[in-house]
C-alpha cells in the first residue's frame, strides 16, 4: 500500500511538479523581460511622432473641457494634421454650441483663431497664443515633439483598451506658467498614437479629458487647412 509520501515521490508526480516550477519561472521571466524591454517615455513619444509623421491624418476628439468661465462642457472637434516641414494642424469645433463653426489653424510659428459669430480671423504668435473659447491651452495637439519638450513624462505602465494594449504616461509641465499642472496620455502600442489625454490643475481638478477616435490617414494640403472665409476680417495681435 502506497503512503502519501510515496505517492508524492512517483516519477509522474515529480514531473508534474517540475512542469509547474518551470511554468512559474517562465512567468516570472516574462514579467521581468517585459519590464526590461519597456520603452522609456522619450522612446514612446518618438515612436508616436514618427508614426504620425508618416502621412496626413485626422481624428475625432471628444470629451470634456473647461471653458473660460470655469464651467466644464462637452467638447468635440475634428483634428486634422499635415506633418512635415510645413506642419499644420486644424481644429474644427462641433461642440459646445458656443464654439460650433469656429476653427483653429496651428503652425510652428502662428495660431489662427477663426470666430464664426464675428467672422474674424485672429492671428497670434504661437508662443503666446491660445485657442479662443477654451480655458485650457490645447495648441500642442497633434505635435508630440512639442509635448515631450514641454512636459516631464514618466511611464506609469500598461493598460488594456478597446483598441488594444496601450502605454500610460503622466507628467508635469516644465514651464509652470502653463494652463495645466499635470498631464496623462494613453498611447496605443501596436500603432503608436494617442488614445486619450487628460489635463488637470494643481488641485487635481480635470481641465480637459479628451478621447481620440476615428483615426485615419487622409489626403491634406496646406491650402486646405489654411482655408477661411474670403470676407473674414483678419486681425493680427
Amino acid at each position: 500500500m502506497n503512503t502519501p509520501n510515496a505517492q508524492r515521490q512517483t516519477p509522474k508526480y515529480v514531473d508534474s511538479q517540475r512542469l509547474k516550477a518551470i511554468r512559474a519561472l517562465l512567468g516570472v521571466l516574462f514579467v521581468a523581460l517585459s519590464w526590461v524591454g519597456a520603452q522609456s517615455p522619450a522612446e514612446i513619444t518618438k515612436q508616436v511622432q514618427a508614426n504620425l509623421e508618416k502621412a496626413p491624418w485626422e481624428a475625432t476628439v471628444s470629451g470634456k473641457a473647461q471653458l473660460p468661465d470655469g464651467s466644464s462642457q462637452d467638447l468635440e472637434f475634428r483634428l486634422q494634421v499635415l506633418p512635415g516641414k510645413e506642419q499644420l494642424a486644424r481644429v474644427e469645433f462641433r461642440k459646445p454650441g458656443s464654439l460650433e463653426g469656429n476653427f483653429v489653424v496651428i503652425s510652428d510659428k502662428e495660431v489662427w483663431n477663426y470666430l464664426f459669430l464675428t467672422n474674424q480671423l485672429i492671428i497670434q504668435p504661437r508662443a503666446r497664443a491660445n485657442i479662443q473659447g477654451l480655458g485650457v491651452n490645447l495648441t500642442s495637439l497633434g505635435d508630440f515633439d512639442q509635448i515631450s519638450e514641454q512636459v516631464s513624462l514618466k511611464l506609469l505602465g500598461e493598460e488594456k483598451t478597446p483598441e488594444g494594449a496601450a502605454w500610460k504616461l503622466a507628467g508635469v509641465p516644465k514651464d509652470k506658467t502653463q494652463s495645466y499642472a499635470s498631464m496623462e496620455i494613453v498611447v496605443l502600442k501596436a500603432d503608436p498614437r494617442p488614445l486619450s489625454l487628460v489635463l488637470k490643475d494643481s488641485s487635481g481638478k480635470t481641465l480637459a479629458e479628451l478621447n481620440f477616435k476615428n483615426f485615419k490617414r487622409v489626403n491634406l494640403t496646406a491650402r486646405q487647412l489654411k482655408k477661411y472665409p474670403a470676407d473674414a476680417e483678419v486681425v493680427r495681435k
